[in-house]
């Protein structure tokens, strides 16, 4: 049977100094994955597969599998299991850093979910992902889930991007037991198909970067951009 292990917030994430400009980067967005996992152990580079492949790792003089740590029906890719169409939130607006995805697909996750993270001033962001990795019940300790990317200079696109999932140790493989800390990182680009709209699904209230329920007419002003600039 496959479980879930739903990811926890736990890393320190953004500042919420103000932003210099307004930016509008609201809108509906197409994800396109790139077919690759890649898996660091201590930070170390020690794999990189596609979708279906597997490659033995060793580790503390035993071996196991990639697959291992994605799918008991093997190695499966974000592209497969992860968010398709999105639209991009500014729950306060342009002057605020606060920063929303709502999922839109039908087919991956639940229609309507939302992500919470910050938008810097070069238009990069990231935020704490609320998403399970299926296949994962090897890992006992809490993990995390980030994702990070860049808007291009019009906000037609977002570059760079890239999902993040952590544990620091207490994977129990087979008969071994991984201590060392594991990622597992994966890639991604979107481009903007159209206007905000999220008519098709049911949205999930507004969230800060903690997952916390925000209101949208009371913006929090240490996320406002800075008059004074």
């Amino acid at each position: 049977m496959r479980r879930h292990l739903v990811l926890l917030p736990l890393l320190p994430l953004l500042a919420c100094d103000p932003l210099e400009t307004p930016r509008d980067v609201t809108g509906n967005f197409a994800v396109t994955y790139e077919d690759n996992l890649r898996v660091y152990l201590n930070d170390e580079l020690v794999a990189e597969v596609a979708s279906g492949e597997d490659e033995d790792i060793e580790w503390d003089g035993q071996t196991f599998q990639v697959s291992t740590l994605c799918s008991e029906e093997g190695t499966e890719c974000p592209g497969e299991t992860y968010w398709h169409e999105v639209a991009v939130d500014q729950p306060w607006g342009p002057e605020y850093r606060l920063l929303n995805f709502v999922n839109l697909d039908q087919e991956r996750g639940e229609p309507g979910q939302r992500l919470g993270g910050v938008l810097e001033d070069d238009g990069t962001w990231a935020m704490l992902a609320g998403l399970a990795l299926s296949g994962n019940e090897h890992c006992v300790a809490l993990g995390v889930g980030v994702v990070t990317g860049a808007f291009s200079a019009d906000n037609t696109a977002i570059d760079d991007g890239v999902l993040t999932y952590g544990w620091s140790g207490g994977c129990q493989i087979g008969d071994l037991q991984v201590g060392a800390s594991i990622r597992l990182e994966s890639d991604f680009t979107a481009t903007r198909t159209g206007d905000y709209d999220v008519s098709s699904v049911t949205p999930a209230d507004p969230i800060d970067e903690d997952g916390a329920v925000v209101d949208p007419d009371e913006p929090d002003d240490s996320y406002a951009v800075d008059a004074g600039l």
